[in-house]
């Protein structure tokens, strides 16, 4: 494998650990965010509940810190440790990262569906051409 090739893979897999960070951080400064609301709304003015609503403010906000903290920080870091092409590990790479892995998600049964034709295509078939010699038994009287 070409040492180019390697590199490649590591720094790809790097800004999809990065991107998968952000994504979870993301999700989970939402989860607090509805969370707070539903508990502002059916608190009954009972201060426990409006404690944990506030409480999950909190979260959020640190949420929200940490994805910041982790977007602009790492760049610093590799620079610092000599990572090759640390150049790459911008914000925007990992947005853009980030934002990829989303899109494939939502659309796997598309890529499913494609994968399906292009194999189907190809000439590469799911299915054995004697599938029906081994799998029908013989009922010739």
């Amino acid at each position: 494998m070409p040492v180019s090739a390697s590199t490649n893979s590591i720094q790809n897999l790097i800004l999809i650990i990065l991107a998968i960070v952000i994504i979870i951080i993301a999700v989970w400064s939402i989860y607090a965010f509805v969370r707070a609301i539903f508990l502002f709304i059916f608190s009954q003015w009972k201060e426990e509940k409006i404690k944990k609503a506030w409480n999950s403010i909190r979260y959020m906000i640190v949420g929200i810190f940490l994805s910041v903290l982790l977007l602009f920080m790492f760049p610093l870091i590799f620079k610092r440790v000599g990572l090759d092409n640390h150049e790459e590990y911008t914000a925007k790479n990992i947005f853009n990262k980030a934002w990829e892995l989303i899109n494939k998600t939502f659309h796997l049964k598309d890529i499913i569906k494609d994968s399906q034709k292009k194999n189907q295509y190809e000439g590469n078939l799911y299915y054995e051409d004697n599938f029906s010699e081994r799998y029908v038994e013989d009922y010739s009287l």
